[in-house]
């Protein structure tokens, strides 16, 4: 209890002197914090305020997270000095000055942080929240881990595309993941056709992926199938139908997709708040 108070009085008296945020790469360990390159630069007084909010209420753990982090939050002060620092780690854990607390605090708001990051180009937001998600919206495997062939019932409930069936009933989950290049390029112009057009189709198969459980069938199975068609579309047009996307499997299948994509920022900032609303309400 006696650190955790040291702590918490620490984190009061250190953020009084907050100018600016810096966002930096990488975690603990790594070339000092005070001469690592900025990522991110905040000034905005609002932000600010927030991102003291999520990173600062919580529970300390009375250990630490053993990985060194992916980011680094650099508290500056009216002359840009380094006068306390943060690492972000799994699991919405912060580590304050580690060396000298060795406390992570978990605090939920951590996702929001995030979700602020991706809106200024920062990547990892949905790897971030997609445990959350999965959890929120019951999508966890049980017993069977992928779609068996023929189960038009088990199709319909992962809103596999109806337009689809017949081309997907006579295999698995598991085997529609490596189905021939060409014969997706097929299935995506008989989702087109089917009407709708260009957005109906991203939507329809932003819900099939978005109802894909973890983590077989989202992983190796039809969440596999449904991100090397959407992958075969004009990035362009999906950044322009995620802006206007509400629906939870909707933005789940935004998340995993951006889940595996090299850079998630676009993505990630396009949806953030509605991922937010869904959070929320838990």
């Amino acid at each position: 209890m006696g650190g955790t108070s040291v702590l918490q009085e620490w984190l009061s008296g250190v953020w009084g002197g907050v100018q600016r945020l810096a966002i930096l790469s990488g975690g603990e360990g790594l070339t000092p914090v005070a001469e690592r390159e900025q990522l991110v630069l905040i000034e905005d007084k609002d932000s600010i305020s927030k991102i003291r909010c999520w990173a600062t209420q919580g529970d300390f753990t009375g250990d630490a997270c053993r990985c060194p982090g992916d980011l680094t939050i650099a508290l500056l002060d009216d002359a840009g000095v380094v006068i306390g620092a943060a690492s972000l780690h799994p699991g919405n854990r912060i580590s304050w000055e580690r060396g000298r607390f060795h406390s992570d605090l978990v605090a939920p708001g951590l996702v929001y942080a995030r979700l602020m990051f991706s809106q200024f180009g920062l990547v990892g937001a949905s790897r971030a929240v997609l445990e959350q998600l999965i959890s929120l919206l019951n999508l966890r495997e049980g017993e069977v881990q992928f779609r068996p062939a023929g189960d038009t019932a088990a199709m319909s409930a992962r809103k596999v595309p109806i337009v689809l069936f017949e081309m997907l009933e006579g295999c698995s989950g598991e085997e529609a993941a490596e189905l021939d290049q060409d014969l997706i390029r097929r299935m995506n112009s008989r989702l087109l056709l089917a009407g709708g057009g260009e957005d109906e189709r991203v939507r329809q198969l932003l819900a099939w992926l978005g109802s894909a459980t973890w983590p077989a069938e989202a992983i190796s199975g039809d969440g596999k199938l449904a991100r090397r068609m959407l992958n075969e579309l004009d990035p362009h047009l999906i950044q322009r139908v995620l802006c206007d996307l509400t629906e939870p499997v909707e933005i789940m299948g935004a998340v995993a997709w951006a889940a595996f994509r090299d850079d998630d920022s676009m993505v990630m900032g396009a949806v953030g708040a509605e991922i937010g609303r869904i959070i929320a309400r838990g």
